[in-house]
């Protein structure tokens, strides 16, 4: 099954209650395997875990009763790993169901969890509260580890964590000291909050592999794009094989040689040339005498030239090339006017060989190899033009225009039609401008008249006389009009069998395909069929992304809608705090009232920030968040922003230098934005900077004009592969439960959405140890120069 496992093979049907509930027991599968494999170091982890509680911990038993407890969880740590294995092995051999499984690892949770909670009374000690908040700091950090591993399946969430936090709810309830019997209290909505959470990852992890799993016959169809080209890959390399086999075969029978062989004079004089120079269209009587270079075009002339001059390493040395040669216009084939032959040529340098003093050239004719390469190139173009999302008519123009690189006389046409046979498609990039319509009346005509019958029934039909008075006055008219006798049309056939359209090659003499014109010319009636497939598997795709962004829109709004709730009352409370503090109406008395307010306040002006950026990225993300433009003086906002954080940087000693241009520009921008954008940016470089570090604000032009801001500073660095998670909303570059530089993660999510906005990019660059320089440039077109020095910044 794609995006399963290499275990399970699912191909999920459209609908069907039994289909249904096969997809729902493959995810379930999965999904308990996701928390197997996570959890497949706990048996060596949780005894670890206890022991060093044993060595670390003050004990309220007699050591003997520990060292029993701490085997018993050796022994149950031991069964769950021999658990582990025997699930593992099923596994392996695709005997597992889900099923059968979650049941008894969830009873096996709740007896290793009954064990493990043996250590709060073996380890309680009623007169040092340090460790008694130790223990219940262990406890719930195992809730939340567990909660983040476990959420995949109720029942094993529920057997990690409830006997957990029930304990710890308890113990800290039992001791009736007010500071416990508070972080008890809080316990309870908090799991309230982990179970939601929990609940939420679980449908979005259901919903993801579901969603994989309808996908699969896109899967599939790329999977078969991807064998035609490499089948096309194969057949260049094997025409390349056998081109190198006829040359050591037959070097040394030149006169039956497949090659041709040409042997000149120091000046390039052809001395001899082989009969095989007929295959070329060239008359080896006629090539005796005549200088070699003359065969060949300027450009190509010139370039052997110089590589002769250029290799000077003596005799015997040979240069190969490959080139192309205009095929004998007197050829008694009319298209052989119009072709090019490739040929490989490989030229011997044996002038100092008294018995040539000259160079030996051996050509080989290469133009199946280059049809073949032409092949793949162009299906490639057109696999790249579906990947990339272009318009169906877009898909079918390259394939025409391809073909028409493929057979240079030719003029190709691609024609769909709909469901209902009716012609909606009419790619012919070079076919006369009225060509289209000319089509569409004709198939209106013929399309119940025997053409249509042959064309619907999938059938190739090739003709040679589209100019004779025999075809109808409406055809052969028209056709010596644009020039064409010809006509090769191959019927595009669809997965069901049904017609879905043709692929034709229009030409201006009587010419039928060879048998490599033949397979391209189905081959690529092949490739139109998997753009179509293709295009109709996107649309379905882009329907159900367009429902799961319709989805998190409305989170968005909610958020966004919730964040003004929630502000109303938190300016009350820090209102109400701030009168309190400067008690306005009189003292408070104790001076401990004075500390409470002011924690107060600034616990509420804390989370009025948090909720201004939920409101932000919130109004970002749901499209409400409106830019103002305004002539903005960049200068005073860079160096308001710097003011602004002076307090922060002054407390640990960092110098900020600001570095700006001589003239500054005039920004076209959101004054409100720029100056968040600065604040966020000083905010993060102030925090993760140490005592005396440096911070440097910086300002210049790229060479496209573009206005580039850097702030660079000598902190700590963020590592690499933590990069790209702080640009996501709530990334942290410490993820720990305990960590040490607050904030909510949504600074630099917020300050690359406005820089976007505005026109411009953001980039972060840095090395743990060394700093982070976090760089936004600004379009030159948003920037307004003094009008006598335009251009002339220097920094």
């Amino acid at each position: 099954m794609p995006g399963v496992s290499g275990h399970t093979k699912l191909v999920a049907p459209a609908g069907g209650n039994a289909a249904g509930g096969e997809r729902m027991s493959a995810i379930r599968l999965e999904l308990y395997r996701t928390i197997m494999r996570a959890y497949r170091g706990i048996p060596v982890l949780f005894p670890a875990i206890s022991g060093a509680i044993v060595f670390t911990f003050q004990p309220a038993v007699p050591m003997p009763v520990i060292t029993l407890w701490w085997l018993s969880i050796v022994a149950g740590y031991i069964e769950y790993a021999i658990f582990q294995r025997r699930f593992f092995s099923a596994d392996a051999h695709h005997e597992a169901e889900a099923d059968d499984w979650i049941g008894p690892m969830a009873i096996r949770n709740w007896m290793l969890n009954i064990v493990w909670l043996g250590f709060i009374p073996l380890f309680w000690q009623p007169d040092d509260a340090i460790q008694n908040l130790a223990i219940l700091t262990v406890l719930i950090t195992h809730v939340v580890m567990a909660s983040q591993i476990a959420f995949h399946i109720v029942p094993i969430f529920l057997s990690v964590t409830a006997p957990i936090i029930t304990a710890v709810i308890g113990a800290a309830i039992w001791t009736f000291d007010p500071v416990f019997m508070a972080l008890g209290f809080a316990c309870v909505p908090a799991y309230l909050l982990l179970v939601r959470v929990a609940g939420q990852q679980r449908a979005n992890a259901i919903e993801t592999y579901d969603l994989r799993f309808r996908n699969a016959d896109l899967i599939d169809d790329l999977g078969q794009a991807r064998d035609v080209s490499e089948a096309a890959r194969r057949r260049a390399e094997e025409a390349n094989d056998e081109l190198q086999r006829r040359e050591h075969h037959f070097r040394a029978l030149v006169e039956n040689a497949f090659d041709v062989v040409l042997v000149t004079d120091e000046n390039a004089v052809i001395q001899y040339a082989s009969p095989a120079a007929e295959k070329f269209g060239l008359s080896p009587e006629a090539l005796i005498g005549l200088n070699s270079l003359k065969l060949l075009s300027k450009e190509q002339r010139d370039q052997v030239l110089n590589e002769l001059a250029s290799n000077q390493s003596g005799p015997s040395e040979t240069i190969s090339y490959e080139l192309a040669l205009p095929r004998n216009a007197g050829s008694t084939n009319p298209r052989d006017a119009t072709r090019t032959v490739w040929i490989e040529s490989s030229i011997t340098n044996l002038v100092n060989d008294p018995n040539v003093r000259g160079y030996v050239i051996n050509m080989r004719d290469i133009t199946g190899r280059k049809r073949t390469e032409t092949e793949q190139r162009n299906q490639f173009r057109v696999l790249r033009a579906l990947a990339a999302g272009a318009p169906l008519d877009e898909v079918m123009s390259l394939l025409a225009l391809g073909s028409e690189e493929a057979n240079p006389s030719g003029r190709a046409a691609v024609f769909l039609i709909d469901s209902e046979c009716n012609l909606v498609t009419c790619a012919a990039p070079h076919l006369p401008a009225d060509f289209g319509a000319w089509v569409d009346e004709f198939w209106r005509e013929q399309r119940h008249g025997i053409f249509g019958r042959i064309a619907l029934a999938g059938t190739k039909i090739v003709t040679t006389d589209l100019q004779e008075e025999y075809q109808g006055a409406h055809i052969s008219s028209y056709m010596r009009k644009a020039d064409i006798q010809s006509l090769w049309f191959q019927p595009i056939v669809s997965h069901g069998g049904k017609v879905a359209g043709a692929f034709a090659l229009y030409f201006p003499d009587a010419y039928e395909p060879s048998a490599w014109e033949s397979d391209y010319l189905l081959g690529a009636a092949h490739l139109a069929g998997i753009a179509i497939e293709r295009r109709r598997a996107d649309e379905e795709l882009k329907r159900a992304t367009e429902a799961a962004e319709l989805a998190n829109r409305a989170k968005s709004k909610f958020l966004a809608n919730m964040s003004h709730e929630l502000r109303t009352p938190l300016n009350a409370i820090i209102g109400f705090s701030e009168i309190m503090r400067q008690e306005m109406f009189g003292p408070l008395g104790a001076d401990r009232y004075r500390e409470y307010t002011s924690d107060i306040q600034d616990s509420g002006r804390h989370l009025l920030n948090v909720i201004d950026d939920i409101l932000d990225i919130s109004k970002i993300e749901a499209g409400r968040y409106a830019l103002e433009d305004e002539e903005v003086d960049l200068a005073a906002v860079l160096r308001w922003s710097v003011d602004i954080m002076r307090a922060h940087t002054m407390d640990k000693a960092q110098q900020v230098r600001l570095q700006v241009l001589d003239p500054m520009p005039v920004l076209n921008a959101d004054q409100r934005a720029m100056r968040q954008i600065m604040l966020n940016l000083l905010s993060n470089a102030a925090k993760f900077t140490g005592e005396g570090g440096n911070i440097e604000v910086s300002v210049c032009l790229d060479d496209d004009g573009n206005l580039s801001i850097s702030v660079r500073d000598d902190g700590i660095g963020i590592p690499e592969d933590k990069l790209t998670e702080v640009m996501e909303p709530f990334g942290q570059v410490d993820d720990t439960n305990a960590r040490q530089h607050g904030g909510t993660g949504l600074g630099l999510p917020i300050t690359k959405s406005l820089i976007e906005m505005h026109g411009g990019s953001f980039a972060l660059e840095s090395t743990v140890g060394e700093g982070t320089t976090a760089r936004m440039t600004l379009p030159g077109w948003r920037l307004t120069w003094p009008a006598d020095k335009a251009k002339a910044a220097t920094p």
